[in-house]
C-alpha cells in the first residue's frame, strides 16, 4: 500500500471513530509510516494517544441548545 493511501485511510478511520482531527508531529518531514501506524493503534485500542505525544485537544460535542420555556 502506498505512504499516501496508507496514511488517509489511518487519519479517515481515526475521524470517524474520535470525531475529531489528530494533531501531527511537529517535524517537518516526519515518517507517514510510522504516524499511520499510531493513528492505526489508536482506532484499535479505542484511545487517542496524540493527546499525550503530539498535543492533540479532543473537540466537545455541544449538542442542540436546550430551550427553556419561561
Amino acid at each position: 500500500m502506498k505512504i499516501k493511501k496508507r496514511l488517509d485511510i489511518a487519519l479517515y478511520n481515526f475521524i470517524n471513530t474520535f470525531e475529531y482531527y489528530p494533531d501531527y508531529p511537529s517535524k517537518v518531514g516526519f515518517n507517514q509510516i510510522e504516524y499511520a501506524k499510531e493513528l492505526e493503534k489508536c482506532v484499535i485500542d479505542n484511545f487517542d494517544y496524540t493527546i499525550e505525544k503530539y498535543g492533540t485537544i479532543p473537540s466537545r460535542k455541544l449538542g442542540l441548545a436546550t430551550i427553556i420555556y419561561d
